[in-house]
């Protein structure tokens, strides 16, 4: 059973954030106002969402947490005004703890936590050892993080990511695998089963898994702009059950926004209620053309529901496409 990488790690970084803010806050924790910031959070470090106009990444998150306390001093008139911005101010120490922003000493930016609790967030609770327990809920934190990553990392498949010459943040991807196979098969024969029928879908979610985890770094690194383009078995349309376990795996707005499915225009046509109900759902497509399409402009506007358009080098009409490219809404690549 395949699972939703992003989600998991989207569960697992709130889980943090809530156990994080109310270990902080202790009997000044309020959960509906944290709950709060923290949804808006995650809207902007994970999803984009919010306030786009700040050059740096954590300010751009911020700009969102700041607009959101304005939202809620609106909708909870009896919140204390203290309770609102300390909620807020606690993100410069979560924009380290996540990643947004590099620590340098994990134990005097544990310190740091500690004395400005006492000064800036006035909480002066008792809890024994409350240092002790910001530094182990942090270190937890990070290597459950890393252990994250690690789970996934193969030797035995790799991810063949290539850039798209002359088109900007867009990569091409498949993958290889790295291990023997006995030599009584031909190359042929390998390379036919590999990239053919049950072996081959199967191959394309262990593909789809591994380019989740590289999507989700990237976020990590608040870089949003890089898309990838990577194949599609057409013998998923007939297959409902495989399908829906397949694209489980990229089934999050997040990894849907990098990730584009490669169909060819044959499969598109034969296909097409299925493939508009798989956009409706968040899913991208890059069509391929083939020597069925007939470029007229009329035809050329039906695919403008299409970020990217591969023209392959055999592709009878490539020149009327090159004289067309201007008008096209498609980012054309030629392959």
């Amino acid at each position: 059973m395949t699972s939703n990488l992003m989600e998991q790690y989207v569960k697992n970084t709130k889980s943090f954030l809530k156990s994080f803010t109310k270990m902080f806050f202790a009997e000044k924790y309020n959960e509906k106002i944290s709950n709060e910031f923290i949804e808006t959070y995650i809207d902007s470090r994970i999803y984009s969402y919010g306030e786009d106009k700040q050059r740096f990444f954590y300010r751009r998150i911020y700009a969102s947490l700041t607009k959101r306390k304005k939202e809620l001093k609106k909708e909870y008139k009896k919140i204390d005004e203290k309770v609102l911005e300390d909620n807020l101010k606690i993100y410069q120490f979560i924009f380290y703890i996540d990643g947004v922003r590099p620590i340098t000493d994990l134990e005097e930016f544990v310190r740091t936590i500690c004395s400005s609790r006492k000064t800036n967030f006035d909480v002066k609770d008792a809890i024994k050892n409350f240092q002790g327990r910001v530094f182990k809920i942090i270190k937890t934190y990070l290597e459950e993080k890393e252990a994250f990553f690690k789970k996934y990392e193969t030797t035995d498949f790799l991810l063949d990511i290539e850039k798209y010459t002359l088109i900007d943040n867009t990569y091409k991807v498949d993958i290889k695998y790295n291990f023997r196979i006995p030599y009584i098969y031909s190359n042929k024969v390998i390379n036919e089963v590999y990239n053919e029928g049950r072996v081959y879908e199967d191959k394309l979610i262990i593909e789809y898994i591994l380019l989740t985890v590289v999507c989700i770094q990237d976020i990590n690194k608040g870089n949003f702009t890089t898309k990838y383009l990577v194949d599609f078995a057409n013998t998923l349309y007939t297959k409902q059950s495989k399908l829906k376990q397949t694209i489980k795996v990229i089934n999050n707005a997040a990894i849907q926004d990098k990730i584009f499915l490669k169909v060819k225009y044959k499969d598109f046509e034969e296909n097409k209620e299925l493939i508009y109900d798989l956009m409706k759902d968040g899913f991208r497509f890059a069509i391929i053309l083939d020597n069925s399409f007939k470029p007229t402009i009329m035809n050329l506007r039906k695919l403008s529901i299409f970020k990217y358009m591969l023209v392959p080098e055999k592709y009878q009409h490539i020149e009327k496409i090159q004289d067309a490219e201007r008008k096209l809404n498609s980012v054309v690549i030629y392959e």
